[in-house]
């Protein structure tokens, strides 16, 4: 939470430009405009804030995504992620990490702390759960058999995986599944019997 800033660099950054009086080609009615956004902006941020450290985290999603969208710096894509992390959103959080990372003008420990947190995000093992009709088959994860026999449940690594489930009188099955972002991976199958 270290990260849920407010934007008065920003603020102060407008003011600034307005208050050196430069008359460009925007004109004065959208520097007044760049203002307004800036403090509605500023305002979305705090109320961000707030209702995450309440707890409500979809609510702050949405007052961080409003501000990013009034002119809202680069801190509200880390704000956004953070709150997708709460929801239990890891894809998506690590997508926004990852559209932070694309700016150029992130201070270097910035970027590294996005890198550790995004690299965290992926690296999250899963739970893969699989359970079989009949119960009591066991299960090899990549060539290792899983402790206990099914219904079973093993930490996997994120990425691919190859399971065989065997039990006597029965046809094996082989399966391939995918682990993602800590996600759970939960295989349910019915075993077919061998003719005779």
């Amino acid at each position: 939470m270290r990260r849920l800033l407010t934007i008065a660099l920003l603020a102060a950054g407008a003011c600034a430009l307005h208050a050196r009086g430069e008359q460009t080609a925007i004109g004065t009615d959208s520097l007044l405009g760049a203002r307004r956004n800036v403090d509605t902006a500023r305002e979305l941020d705090q109320e961000g804030v707030r209702t995450f450290a309440e707890g409500h985290y979809a609510d702050a999603l949405a007052y961080f995504r409003a501000a990013r969208s009034m002119g809202g710096p680069a801190s509200e894509l880390w704000n956004v992620a953070r709150c997708l992390e709460r929801l239990d959103d890891a894809g998506a959080a690590a997508q926004t990490l990852d559209e932070y990372l694309a700016l150029r003008d992130l201070p270097p420990a910035d970027r590294a702390e996005a890198e550790r947190e995004v690299q965290a995000i992926r690296t999250r093992p899963s739970v893969l759960t699989v359970a079989s009709n009949p119960t009591g088959a066991t299960v090899t994860v990549d060539g290792r058999p899983a402790l206990g026999s099914t219904p079973v449940s093993v930490d996997v690594r994120p990425g691919a995986h190859t399971l065989v489930v065997r039990r006597p009188g029965y046809s094996d099955r082989t399966l391939s599944i995918a682990a993602r972002f800590g996600r759970a991976v939960i295989v349910t199958l019915d075993l077919e019997a061998t003719r005779k």
